[in-house]
């Protein structure tokens, strides 16, 4: 068998396994994540999302106080007063007095005996001995009082309260639209976890037939080596492709391994499972940047945000200068106790009613200075806003040269793949034929799937650039 033969069977042989390895499909695994699954996994699992609910539950409480601003305020109170000592006077020392008025009583009856019914009550109490110890008893306080008060305060006119009205409404808008921009990242933040992890898998099936090409190809020339068709040059360097490509697939794996662990946590997804590619409908690269960044003038949420909490600190200042302004308040108070002897009357029942006008004259300079720091934040505000709007410019710019950049790259990436496998079948008829050495198979096999691999990951550059334009424009997640 001549050398040429010899090497003829061997390339044939390494071809055909070559296309056998190529062809055979990847092993799938039971359970398949689309993005549309992982995104709503995210909103159902994700720690994040479910605690910015809890910054619109504190708005929505903030907007209710200040509308408790207007309301009437009722206020009951109940008070029980136990007297542990009570100290009753002593009247020894007026007993001439009981007896001149006993006398006086005496006198006043005869003149005029219709009234005696009128002083039947205290003809015991005056005479002689009525003064003594014990006869002011009943206008002692009781050992146990028992009372309860009732009140209303209604504001007819609280100038501070309708400035912190609107500010906590729009303090609300501000939380909604916050929330919205927070969650509407972590979302895009899936997606591109969702394209990243596509990327190392399809990287991994890249690899993965690359080790089983070299390791063919390895194979084949220790055969050839046998039959003195190949050196031992050759096989060393096969072997090497194979240890290479081998260690290629384990920095992958590791790379991978990491990436699902963070893309359990943003999704709450647990287990293992294998992604699809999904449809993204990219942006177009031919539209005006101008279109974009007006796009976001509209749809960027934390933009808006921070335009409502402007407003918010201008509803501030307003409401320091309504502290100039007099408060006009109406009272009313309902009384209800068993304490007799300190009423003076049998009615247990009273009631009070009353309105106050408070006008603050000098306060010591306090609302001036609440004044300055009321403008000063509003003044901050207004800058943080014109900030974000540039902000915003500044990353729709480079996410649209990024996406212009990626597109061409990707084009770049798809022509160099079709030319690493024009120039791989040349080499293995080349090699086949005595024109070209295994080396050059090997460097064409090398080639193609550093090809593959480019195309991959520009492919996803590109996936990314458009998820990252659309995030920048405020626009919601494509899927």
């Amino acid at each position: 068998m001549t050398v040429s033969l010899r090497r003829t069977l061997c390339a044939s042989l390494w071809i055909g396994s070559f296309l056998a390895v190529d062809g055979v499909p990847a092993a799938q695994p039971e359970r398949v994540i689309t993005v549309a699954e992982a995104l709503q996994s995210a909103r159902e699992n994700n720690i994040t999302w479910k605690s910015l609910a809890e910054l619109l539950v504190q708005a929505e409480a903030a907007k209710g106080i200040a509308v408790g601003m207007f309301l009437p305020k009722l206020q009951a109170e109940g008070q029980w007063l136990h007297l542990g000592e009570r100290h009753t006077m002593d009247m020894s020392g007026f007993t001439s007095m009981g007896e001149v008025l006993g006398s006086l009583l005496g006198a006043v009856l005869e003149e005029h005996p219709g009234q005696a019914a009128r002083f039947a009550p205290y003809a015991g109490q005056l005479g002689p001995g009525s003064a003594g110890s014990g006869s002011l008893d009943d206008l002692m306080p009781k050992a146990d009082t028992i009372s309860g008060t009732f009140a209303i305060l209604v504001p007819v006119l609280n100038p501070t309260a309708f400035p912190l009205y609107q500010g906590a409404r729009a303090q609300h808008q501000a939380a909604l639209q916050r929330v919205a921009h927070a969650r509407a990242q972590l979302l895009y933040a899936v997606a591109a976890g969702y394209y990243g992890l596509l990327t190392l898998q399809s990287l991994m099936t890249v690899t993965e037939r690359s080790i089983d090409a070299a390791r063919e190809h390895h194979r084949s020339n220790e055969v050839r080596a046998r039959l003195q068709a190949a050196t031992r040059l050759e096989v060393k360097r096969a072997e090497l492709e194979v240890t290479r490509a081998e260690s290629q697939e384990v920095e992958l794996l590791t790379n991978l391994e990491k990436t699902k662990v963070t893309f359990r946590y943003l999704t709450g997804l647990k287990g293992d499972f294998q992604l699809v590619r999904p449809e993204l409908a990219q942006p177009s690269a031919d539209q005006p940047l101008a279109s974009f960044q007006a796009l976001a003038e509209r749809h960027r949420r934390d933009l808006l945000a921070a335009r409502l909490e402007a407003e918010v600190s201008a509803r501030e200042v307003r409401k320091v200068f309504m502290k100039y302004l007099p408060t006009l308040n109406l009272f009313g108070q309902l009384r209800a106790d068993n304490a007799e002897a300190q009423r003076f009357d049998d009615d247990p029942f009273s009631w009070t009613a009353g309105a106050t006008l408070s006008l603050n004259v000098w306060d010591g300079g306090l609302r001036e200075r609440e004044l300055d720091i009321a403008r000063s934040r509003l003044r901050q505000a207004e800058l943080t806003v014109l900030d974000l709007r540039r902000d915003i410019q500044g990353k729709i710019e480079a996410a649209f040269q990024a996406l212009k950049n990626a597109a061409t790259a990707s084009q770049l990436a798809e022509r160099g793949l079709d030319l690493a496998r024009d120039t791989q079948k040349l080499a293995i008829a080349s090699e086949a034929s005595g024109a070209a050495t295994n080396l050059e198979v090997i460097d064409a096999n090398t080639m193609v799937f550093g090809s593959e691999a480019s195309a991959v990951s520009a492919k996803l550059k590109e996936a990314m650039a458009a998820l990252e334009l659309l995030a920048a424009c405020g626009e919601e997640v494509p899927f």
